[in-house]
């Protein structure tokens, strides 16, 4: 079917969720329910910049306050109006493409009343102090920056957090750590990660350092940007000068060695390759519950594509379970009451994205003129997850993860390279053998370069060929194909590969890739996962099982990781590793078939740690398909008439 919304030229450097989008769709405000008409624009933009604000530990952070004025004379708006507050990283008056993931003002929201404060992260931009990727210290800033916004001129005393990526896990940490009866009321988290080592530091342990280290490289190069915008920026306010040059070099030293520290460790196989204390801080998953205790109401948007496709999903899960007293790390079940204070919406989304015209900051407005200004013509009804499909327009509506609607099916690796829905009596081997590099990922250098270049390819109607095929990735690599499917599916939630093999070395690595295959052979990317062997032991507490499978069957697997549970493989033992593959949700024609491609490697972005590729070292595996170990695929599928759409 046709996408309804159609496309509205002339309508440039608008904002889409926190991303300077060059057009933007003309459609219904969003795809919630019930209608609902956004307020016009009532005010004009008024701006303080760089106010100094002191830190419980009495470090100096510096944020921009733009304010609701009167159009006709300029002055500041009476209210009492909510204030929204957003923490970034990359530099409140970051450029493009900094600027996409957390720079900049939102008139939208602005002109209707709303006051909105940027601030620095600490050790960054025009804060000072020094700079630790979401450390305690960083959470404990945002519960002061919380209470200091409340007291603000015209403010009514309540406050909502916004923002993408860095600033979503933000808004997640900062909310669980205000305690009950806080200001903070609202929060709308756009691409916010779950667990930072399962989500993107590793991928079944094996690291992402080349990630990492990008992502450090833009830290280093924003320091030197944005005291430079800082000081041009016209206007009669305060020009940060504390230390000067000096102070910016060192900065940027510390900040260099930060990650030249993390890495470095990672690298040699040192404690933060694995699971770990490094990396509690950092753990959204931990702290859900008390996000919950404290009332704070949550809307996640996350995408399919996205680096964080993993997290979403397990937010939303954990926080309804917080909600209804059952444990956070469980399944939900069927059934089980439903907070209206936590809703989700994913779809084909990389993590830069103009959302396929999505109107974020109307969401944005319905969701704080809720809980902000007691608005209840704005709530939200109906089923509270809300996701497009790859490959559909239509909009699906389920109330639990993983979905119910989906039925867990099994696919067995065959003979000849199918994918069967019954195992073979008869058992034989398929042959992998290690390599080091191949030909590389499309969509994981799109997903893991922030889908940047997926996102300037939309700004002109285009779309990137990562999206549509990736048949390189195929070449010297296993594939296990299913029947072409006769009618209309879709694969909806968590998925795991389940391999039995041996190898004839102490360590393994498994990247798995998921396919929709076209007719014609183009084969589009839909999701992926990886494991290194030695990471393979099970955490019981917060692995799903299949509850009415066979004993110990994985419906989404979660590994331990650290130091203390990694285990060697024992050369020429049948050996069990369940990959966990990151959930989607995609749509698969008729005519069309499902795809397994399974390497060891994911070039350029896997890169195992130094030990590891030692271990890792001409080994040959050997896949049992058949007999009485099978290997598998778990999937979950369903008709789409299974759940609530929206054309």
């Amino acid at each position: 079917m046709a996408n309804p919304w159609q496309v509205v030229r002339g309508n440039r450097g608008k904002k889409v969720a926190g991303q300077t989008a060059t057009r933007v769709r003309k459609r219904n405000p969003s795809p919630l329910e019930p209608a609902w008409t956004p307020p016009p624009a009532r005010y004009g933009i008024g701006v303080h910049h760089n106010v100094a604000i002191r830190a419980s530990d009495g470090t100096v952070l510096r944020a921009d306050i733009h304010y609701p004025t009167v159009p006709e004379t300029g002055a500041p708006a009476p209210g009492p109006f909510p204030v929204l507050l957003s923490i970034t990283p990359y530099g409140k008056k970051a450029p493009p493409p900094a600027a996409q993931i957390g720079g900049g003002a939102t008139p939208y929201l602005i002109r209707r009343g709303y006051i909105e404060v940027m601030a620095d992260v600490r050790g960054t931009g025009a804060s000072g102090g020094s700079f630790e990727m979401l450390g305690a210290v960083q959470v404990q800033d945002g519960v002061d920056l919380v209470n200091w916004a409340a007291t603000l001129p015209n403010s009514n005393g309540r406050v909502g957090m916004f923002g993408i990526s860095y600033l979503a896990i933000n808004q997640l940490l900062t909310a669980a750590a205000v305690g009950p009866d806080s200001p903070l009321k609202a929060i709308f988290p756009v691409m916010a990660g779950n667990d930072f080592y399962r989500d993107v530091v590793t991928m079944g342990g094996v690291p992402h350092m080349r990630t990492v280290r990008a992502y450090g490289a833009v830290y280093s190069l924003l320091n030197v940007v944005n005291p430079v915008l800082e000081f041009a920026k016209r206007g009669t306010h305060e020009r940060p000068r504390a230390g000067g040059l000096a102070a910016v070099r060192q900065r940027g030293r510390d900040q260099r060695q930060y990650f030249k520290t993390m890495i470095g460790d990672a690298t040699a196989g040192g404690d933060t390759a694995f699971d770990g204390p490094f990396w509690d801080t950092m753990r959204a998953s931990d702290v859900l519950p008390d996000i919950a205790k404290n009332k704070v109401a949550v809307f996640l948007i996350g995408g399919w594509h996205d680096a964080f496709q993993r997290g979403a999903p397990l937010n939303y899960t954990a926080l309804q379970n917080a909600y209804t007293g059952r444990p956070p790390n469980a399944p939900m079940e069927p059934g089980q009451p439903l907070s209206d204070r936590v809703q989700l919406m994913m779809g084909p989304w990389y993590h830069v994205s103009d959302m396929d015209g999505l109107h974020v900051h109307a969401l944005q407005l319905r969701w704080f003129d809720r809980w902000l200004k007691d608005d209840t013509d704005a709530a939200v009804t109906g089923p509270p997850i809300r996701f497009q499909a790859i490959g559909s327009s239509k909009w699906f509506q389920a109330e639990d993860y993983p979905f119910p609607e989906a039925t867990p099916t099994r696919l067995y690796l065959a003979e000849g390279g199918q994918l069967v829905t019954e195992p073979t009596a008869e058992q034989t081997d398929a042959v992998l053998r290690y390599a080091v590099r191949g030909p590389v990922s499309g969509r994981s250098l799109e997903q893991w370069t922030l889908g940047m270049g997926s996102f300037m390819a939309a700004q002109t109607g285009r779309r990137i060929r990562y999206d549509l095929d990736n048949r390189r990735l195929q070449r010297e690599a296993l594939t296990y194909t299913t029947e072409e499917f006769t009618e209309t599916r879709l694969i909806a939630g968590p998925i795991t590969l389940t391999v039995h093999a041996t190898a004839d070395t102490t360590e393994t690595l498994w990247v798995a890739h998921l396919d929709d295959v076209a007719p014609d052979g183009a084969s589009r990317p839909l999701t992926q996962g990886a494991l290194l062997g030695s990471h393979r032991a099970l955490d019981p507490d917060k692995t799903w099982y299949l509850p009415d499978g066979p004993e110990g069957e994985v419906l989404r697997a979660h590994h331990i990781s650290t130091r203390a549970t990694a285990e060697p493989v024992v050369r020429g033992e049948l050996t069990r590793y369940d990959l966990e593959i990151f959930p989607t949700a995609a749509s698969i024609a008729p005519g069309h078939r499902l795809r397994l491609t399974l390497t060891t490697y994911d070039f350029p972005h896997l890169v195992p740690t130094q030990p590891a590729r030692e271990a890792l070292v001409a080994g040959t595996y050997r896949i049992r398909q058949g007999g009485d170990a099978p290997s598998r695929l778990l999937i979950p599928l369903a008709e789409p008439a299974a759940f609530t759409q929206d054309e």
